[in-house]
Parts: C-alpha cells; structure tokens; sequence
C-alpha cells in the first residue's frame, strides 16, 4: 500500500525546557515528569480523533466524497471516522537546544545526550500508544516561528533569565543547533543529522549563509 501526500489532524508541542526545569525545582524525575505531558497531549489527540471522526463528509466533497483522501469515497453524511485510519497526529517537539543548556550547560552542538535520549524516550513512548491506541501518532521537529517566543516567555515568567536560556527573545526549533552559533552550514547538518531521523513525522532543515564568506 502506497500513501502519497500528507493527512495530519494537527500536533501538540512539548515546551521541554519547562519540564526539565519543573522537575529539576520540584526534585522530580525527569521522565516521570516527562510522561505526564505526553499523557495529557495522548488524552487530548484522542478527543480530537473523536472529535474529527463525527465531521460529515461533505464538510470537504473534495477530500472524502470525491477521493481527495485516500479512500475518501463516502457519502455526503458519512461521518469520515473510517478515513482516519490513514491520518497522523503529532507529539510536536521544540528547544531541545535549550534542553541540553540547561541540563549541563553545553549547546547541543557540543553534547546532545539529553536530546537524544529524550527522543529515545519518547519515540519509545508513541510506538507503544500507536497499538494502544489503534492511532497513527507521529513525532514532529515544530516549524514553531510564533510559539517558541512563547515557550519563552512560559519559561521565563515562572523560572526567570537563564544565560543562554531565557535572556533571549526566543527558543530553537526542534533539534536545531543555535541559529547565531558560528558554524558552516555542512557542520550544522552533520551535528543535527542524528536527531534529524527520530522526528520521523515531518522535519525541516536549514542553514544560514553569509554569501561574503566561502562555506
């Protein structure tokens, strides 16, 4: 069976800063506190599956009546629950730089173990609640140009200006290195290669170039 395109009912981002610092303040474990997240964004992409699944197939002729999704052939007041099967809902991921700078002080370019164990923790995490759930979860590295300033000003208002943290106006996008760090754009993809391939449910990756200097 072959899927062309993308159907996705929408992602939930992890402010993972926040749950470091609150377990590392409240004297928590990491993961534990780590999994209480990740099972309140489960019970919310259930409710939206739910939620979706009542919509009516001619809310969209295009897409469930007249094949625009994959077997999107219903009648005009099918519920499309059936066609969900092929979508995907997102555990959406952001600042894992900030992660690794406050759990040793390093940017990820430098040491990164946080960040992939994080990630190992929680790929680990959604395979099991895909069979669980009968849901086809993914993980998503966030494009989130608007919510990292506001992951920031969370962090900031609860747990003040950390150097390298919160003393700027924004967060990182996913697994990405930090974007004013001095770097050539092919060292940049070598040290984000590793986490680049556990966001298996969609990614992105950049770099900047100064067309002044030779790369």
């Amino acid at each position: 069976m072959i899927f062309e395109g993308r159907f996705n009912l929408g992602a939930v981002s992890l402010n993972l800063p926040m749950i470091y610092m609150k377990a590392k303040k409240e004297k928590l474990d990491y993961y534990e506190t780590l999994n209480y997240y990740l099972e309140l964004i489960r019970k919310l992409h259930i409710k939206r599956f739910e939620y979706v699944g009542k919509a009516k197939a001619n809310s969209n002729p295009l897409m469930f009546t007249q094949g625009g999704a994959y077997g999107g052939y219903l009648n005009p007041e099918d519920d499309i629950k059936p066609l969900l099967k092929s979508a995907t809902i997102s555990f959406g991921i952001t600042a894992l730089h900030e992660l690794c700078l406050i759990h040793n002080k390093k940017p990820i370019s430098q040491d990164n173990k946080i960040a992939i164990e994080t990630m190992e923790y929680i790929n680990e995490y959604v395979e099991r609640i895909k069979v669980e759930d009968n849901i086809s979860y993914a993980i998503y590295g966030t494009p989130a140009e608007s919510l990292i300033g506001v992951q920031l000003k969370q962090f900031r208002n609860k747990y003040g200006i950390i150097d390298g943290v919160s003393d700027k106006e924004f967060f990182t996008n996913s697994f990405h290195c930090y974007v004013g760090e001095d770097i050539t754009p092919f060292e940049k993809q070598e040290k984000e290669e590793e986490l680049f391939h556990m966001l298996k449910g969609g990614h992105i990756q950049y770099a900047r170039v100064n067309p002044n200097n030779k790369v």
